[in-house]
């Protein structure tokens, strides 16, 4: 039998939820430049980035359009 560790975050859902206001700040950036020019798209990218990582990282598609967990 092959044993496994298993390898990453310990609380993937507090670390994602340390970056939010890098994305928030992102998203506010972008409202600088004209929708669909090259600024925008870069930080939207960005964003979109994010928001993929953890998705998969916590299993959990749209984490940051979820209300605020707070504890």
């Amino acid at each position: 039998m092959v044993t496994r560790k298993r390898h990453g975050l310990i609380f993937p859902e507090e670390e994602f939820e340390k970056l939010r206001p890098c994305r928030e700040q992102l998203l506010a950036m972008s409202q600088a430049y004209r929708p669909g020019g090259p600024e925008y798209m870069a930080l939207s990218r960005v964003v979109m980035a994010l928001d993929e990582a953890a998705g998969v990282v916590i299993n959990r598609p749209g984490f940051y359009s979820a209300p605020l967990h707070k504890t």
